[in-house]
């Protein structure tokens, strides 16, 4: 029976640890990641800082190719693309949410400063890890395997964060899925 307990928002489930922001990370893709809800991530998941209120938004697009019959009716369709993508936006300008954006080798951080370089080097893939929660009912969205496939124009403006907006492409993982959507069932 469907109740209200269904109906679900898309708030972040922030960490309790003091200084930890704690709902968006990465992990190398060959981390062990969460298959549930309340899993602990590894120790070197790396906190992505502050995301937007926009959130985290997924996309899925789907191509198919009609077969038709003799009497031109569609009689099947052919799936011949399918990709998954997912935006968000990072506010905080932290080592991690940085290399995030512009790549491991592209961030360094010395005792007085933090130093990026923009240039055409592979970002390399991450495993993608965002925890939700509303009431007591928690979700968690693991992609074992995100590609960054896409960066927002960086705006510098009195008044406002200074954004940095990522698209990741889910790519396959090992066993043939691009995003795992875990949701902790009602009480």
């Amino acid at each position: 029976m469907t109740t209200t307990d269904d109906v679900l928002i898309g708030a972040p489930d922030r960490s309790t640890v003091a200084g930890v922001v704690g709902y968006a990370y990465t992990l190398p893709t060959d981390a062990t990641l969460p298959t549930d809800t309340t899993t602990a991530l590894e120790a070197g998941a790396e906190d992505l800082g502050y995301v937007s209120e926009d959130g985290l938004a997924i996309s899925t697009d789907r191509s198919t190719e009609p077969i038709r019959d003799w009497n031109l009716d569609d009689v099947r369709l052919l799936l011949t693309e399918h990709s998954a993508t997912l935006t968000f936006t990072i506010i905080s300008w932290t080592v991690a949410g940085l290399k995030a954006y512009f790549g491991d080798e592209n961030v360094t951080e010395s005792a007085s400063e933090i130093v990026v370089k923009i240039n055409g080097r592979d970002i390399g893939n991450r495993a993608w890890v965002f925890n939700l929660k509303d009431m007591n009912r928690k979700r968690r969205v693991v992609v074992p395997n995100g590609a960054l496939s896409s960066q927002g124009e960086i705006t510098f403006v009195k008044g406002e964060s200074t954004p940095l907006e990522i698209e990741l492409t889910a790519l396959v993982d090992d066993a043939g899925e691009k995003i795992y959507i875990y949701t902790a069932t009602a009480a």
